[in-house]
């Protein structure tokens, strides 16, 4: 009906885009700012007050943006503000209301941590954490829905119930290397070196859980041209093990490791389908790798690219557990024995960190930290994808593939 006034509802509604759409624009030239000169940069309050004029223009009404917002906003994405960036918007606006009787150094080397001791009630300081821009990137709500809505079907269309819902991923161990430690040693005298055997040759395991809280028995790959029967001594843990070039998962150990997968988990699942949740390594995408797993109901799903901080359950819960008790595991053989770790102890020293680590609380964590089980979408949040939100798109998986590829694909499952 012409004339007629919006509801409050619908009022709010626009009010909030058009402060979002003010706020995206602010990150715009801040982002821009970014590449200039530092002395050529302006403050958050020029930004601010830059945003408001193209929204006016925009929009033809006042739209406020809050400097205050915008930092929260900018730390959200993958862009915080650090001591020396707040000082130099501290400078450039003092600047600006003082002029010459502001001096040119600005405020005190301390002028930032007396600031922020002053109002820590609303203010802190972190350690910030490195993501890589893909990764910054890859998570938004477009990919976040499309991988909820394929799960979701997956799990739905084949009946998959809870213990047949399983996760694998690999991870690499270097027996002469490990993490920092906080260690005792006399005052004033920080160097303080753990003694290791300086043996570097990576052997990587690949873990397996299940979201009812069980696991299977890893498989070790170890570096090397050949295999020795010796690697397989006291194998206590029924693990599989194998050997590549490189020491990381080819083709062919691929399609050992789906059927050594199936052998394992044949009684539990008793011929109902499954559900297999990898990365993308091409190690289990060969052609082999998928027949296979098609032949015995496994349901094989791929998380979206550079996403598996966000969906991997095991990177994200279970391997830093795991390589603590697998430090202080080869800490305490080395200590106790004066012997090195080598391919033929590694799997017995392994076991005790691969017990301890994987509990049935932590493989339930695993999965729920992910949302896969219970299925729950809302396990991420706007904070966790914030980052991607000045590259989302809206996308869908599986990916599209051009007409030749299905084709081709087609062809080859009649082989």
């Amino acid at each position: 009906m012409a004339g007629r006034a919006k509801s409050k509802c619908k009022k709010q509604r626009t009010a909030f885009f058009d402060k979002e759409e003010g706020l995206a624009y602010a990150i715009k030239l801040w982002n821009d700012d970014k590449e200039k000169p530092e002395e050529d940069q302006r403050s958050l309050q020029a930004i601010c007050r830059e945003a408001e004029e193209e929204m006016n223009k925009r929009k033809k009404k006042h739209i406020t943006i809050d400097r205050v917002t915008l930092m929260r906003q900018l730390g959200a994405r993958g862009f915080p503000l650090d001591h020396k960036r707040l000082k130099f918007h501290v400078d450039t606006l003092l600047q600006a209301r003082l002029g010459n009787s502001f001096p040119e150094t600005g405020v005190g080397m301390n002028w930032t941590g007396h600031f922020l001791n002053q109002h820590s009630e609303r203010l802190g300081t972190y350690w910030s954490s490195p993501l890589d821009s893909a990764r910054g990137r890859a998570v938004n709500k477009h990919t976040h829905k499309a991988w909820c809505n394929l799960l979701e079907s997956t799990i739905k269309d084949n009946n998959i119930v809870e213990d047949c819902i399983w996760a694998a991923d690999e991870t690499g161990f270097q027996p002469g290397n490990g993490r920092k430690q906080r260690v005792i040693g006399p005052a004033q005298r920080k160097m303080q070196h753990q003694q290791r055997d300086g043996n570097c040759k990576n052997i990587t395991v690949m873990v397996t859980i299940c979201a009812d809280g069980g696991s299977i028995a890893p498989t070790i790959i170890y570096k090397g041209k050949s295999f020795l029967m010796n690697w397989h001594q006291d194998n206590t843990l029924k693990a599989l093990v194998a050997h590549s070039p490189k020491g990381w998962p080819d083709g062919a150990i691929g399609r050992l490791w789906i059927e050594d997968f199936n052998n394992k988990t044949r009684e539990k699942v008793h011929g109902r389908a499954c559900l297999l949740l990898v990365d993308g390594h091409n190690s289990h995408y060969t052609k082999e790798f998928l027949d296979y797993a098609r032949e015995h109901i496994i349901h094989v799903l791929c998380y979206p690219a550079h996403a598996t901080h966000i969906y991997q359950g095991l990177d994200i819960v279970v391997f830093s557990p795991l390589k603590n008790y697998w430090t202080e595991a080869r800490d305490s053989f080395e200590s106790s024995t004066h012997q090195k770790i080598t391919k033929n102890n590694f799997i017995i020293i392994y076991e005790r960190a691969h017990l301890k680590a994987l509990t049935p609380e932590t493989i339930f964590s695993a999965f729920r930290a992910t949302g896969v089980w219970p299925l729950d979408r809302n396990i991420i949040t706007e904070e966790m994808i914030a980052p991607s939100l000045e590259t989302s798109s809206q996308g869908q998986l599986p990916l599209p593939q051009p007409s030749p590829v299905c084709v081709i694909t087609s062809l080859m499952c009649q082989y």
